[in-house]
């Protein structure tokens, strides 16, 4: 994290010489954008009309792209985010004021990230492919996602940061932090983010790219969290201290877990659903590779194997190949309106 000069004052409770409070600082600053007057001082308009001129298949795959942002979002949000402030408190940790004042600053622009998106959909895209009713992580746009292959990714991270949260053990943390921190919006926010700055190669969408510049702000603050957070779990493992042992092989361990439905984010870059915005898959598995080696192996001295997760990365390629994205949505749209039934008949029909 880099360092900015030290205030000239400190508190009793509060460490202001702590890197967290400067981290907690950096997003009182900057992490304050306004979602309203971002749409009333740029509009809606110009990203209306681009939408519009867009051929069907290019608006598919802007729709699949922002649909994972949106459902990753609101489970970040809500269960993911609240959890991870109660691991903020754990004995394990240092800094547990500060590092709680962080997660307020977290809680805050992930919420404004779903309200973003959620709000852009809906009046930009006219997006009405709604199930929030049946989403136990009130997502509006789930068939997409499970149809894409997200969805695991996003389960997982509920699952483990609920048990970090409960357990408060240093390495059911490094695990719940490996997921969403680096996991999730190391790699998959970033790769998705950087389709997204690609677009105005195709149409012109003022509003999404520049409140993506904020979101992307955002994130990397998160980012550094996690790395920051895992560091410190890691430098007391190498010191020997028994509690924290088994810390690294949880990181790496969860990586591995990840790496296949991760894989599956690249499915909305392939040809399979024809790539009709020229993204190219090669690029976005490149971009996805150079970061999880420059956070696990570089930054956090983590000892990956980096041909098996690309082995893995490339058989799960293989097989996306093969999918048929309008037939997968076709079935998750019957899955969830069947739900709905049920849900309306009171589990008769």
């Amino acid at each position: 994290m880099s360092k900015s000069p030290k205030p000239g004052y400190t508190g009793q409770r509060i460490d202001t010489e702590d890197e967290w409070y400067e981290l907690y600082q950096k997003g009182v600053e900057l992490g304050t954008w306004n979602v309203e007057k971002l749409f009333e001082e740029i509009g809606f308009e110009r990203d209306r009309e681009s939408w519009q001129s867009l051929e069907p298949r290019e608006r598919d795959q802007i729709r699949y792209l922002l649909s994972g942002f949106l459902d990753g979002e609101t489970e970040v949000a809500g269960d993911a985010a609240t959890n991870l402030s109660r691991v903020m408190g754990a004995d394990c940790l240092e800094g547990n004021t500060q590092k709680e004042m962080f997660m307020t600053m977290l809680t805050l622009t992930e919420h404004k990230h779903t309200q973003f998106i959620d709000i852009y959909m809906n009046e930009v895209m006219c997006d009405r492919d709604n199930y929030t009713e049946l989403d136990p992580r009130e997502g509006t746009r789930v068939p997409i996602v499970q149809a894409t292959g997200l969805g695991e990714v996003f389960e997982r991270q509920g699952l483990l940061t609920a048990k970090a949260a409960q357990t408060r053990d240093p390495v059911d943390i490094a695990r719940a932090a490996t997921n969403y921190h680096l996991n999730v919006e190391g790699v998959l926010a970033r790769v998705g983010a950087g389709a997204i700055s690609r677009f105005p190669e195709r149409a012109d969408f003022p509003l999404l790219n520049y409140a993506f510049k904020f979101i992307s702000t955002d994130e990397g603050r998160h980012i550094t969290h996690g790395v920051e957070l895992l560091k410190e779990l890691l430098d007391k493992e190498r010191a020997g201290e028994p509690k924290f042992q088994g810390v690294e092989e949880g990181i790496v361990d969860t990586l591995y877990k990840d790496v296949p439905y991760m894989a599956d984010f690249g499915y909305m870059f392939t040809d399979a659903v024809d790539d009709p915005l020229e993204l190219d898959i090669d690029q976005v598995l490149l971009r996805g590779s150079n970061l999880i080696d420059g956070m696990y192996n570089e930054t956090l001295g983590c000892d990956v194997d980096y041909r098996r997760v690309m082995d893995v990365v490339g058989d799960r390629y293989d097989e996306i190949w093969e999918w048929d994205i309008d037939s997968r949505l076709d079935d998750q749209q019957a899955h969830y309106r069947r739900k709905r039934s049920i849900a309306t008949d009171g589990g008769e029909g």
